[in-house]
């Protein structure tokens, strides 16, 4: 089941500290993002705007082939709360490995980059033309000694790092015909 955005919706920063979503009837969502990362305050109170419910809608499109509803609306949710209110992130495009096809995203789109033998699935909640901010789509990874990607931890990285998951859909398609 998919939840539909309505005017009844708000963030507001939790007890803990964490970025909240009021969703009516008595369900709240709670991010995995600490106030200390974002813009806001802990005053903060705000409906869930037009541009939100844009890209919740945008983001649910592109994660129409991902797990159950309810992940993609988790997603989805944590996407909008990293474009609308994660402080600005500076590259850490060394942890992934450069790709030979330099690829622009769009906004929303799944997209994987290569750490070690590894492809971890990423979406793009914000792009410009040289670097995308992404969050993380897969199981929690070790990147460095120092550094944890969680599932939904945002991250900016230069797209000459990023792979698109439609150029490799269509190798592999490629490859169960020949």
């Amino acid at each position: 089941m998919l939840l539909q955005p309505n005017d009844q919706w708000r963030w507001f920063m939790g007890e803990d500290k964490h970025l909240m979503l009021d969703l009516g009837a008595e369900m709240l969502f709670s991010s995995p993002y600490m106030e200390k990362h974002l813009v806001c305050s802990a005053s903060l109170d705000q409906c869930f705007s037009v541009e939100d419910t844009g890209l919740y809608y945008r983001f649910i499109d592109q994660l129409n082939t991902m797990g159950s509803s309810a992940q993609r609306v988790q997603a989805a949710l944590n996407g909008v709360a990293v474009a609308r209110f994660y402080k600005p992130l500076m590259p850490q495009s060394w942890f992934f490995e450069p790709q030979a096809d330099y690829h622009q995203p769009e906004l929303g789109e799944l997209i994987g980059l290569d750490v070690e033998n590894e492809q971890l699935t990423m979406m793009v909640v914000e792009t410009s033309p040289s670097a995308s901010v992404c969050i993380s789509l897969s199981a929690p990874r070790l990147l460095s000694g120092s550094k944890q990607l969680n599932t939904f931890s945002a991250i900016k990285v230069m797209n000459d790092r990023l792979v698109s998951l439609d150029i490799i859909s269509n190798i592999d398609d490629i490859r169960q015909v020949g």
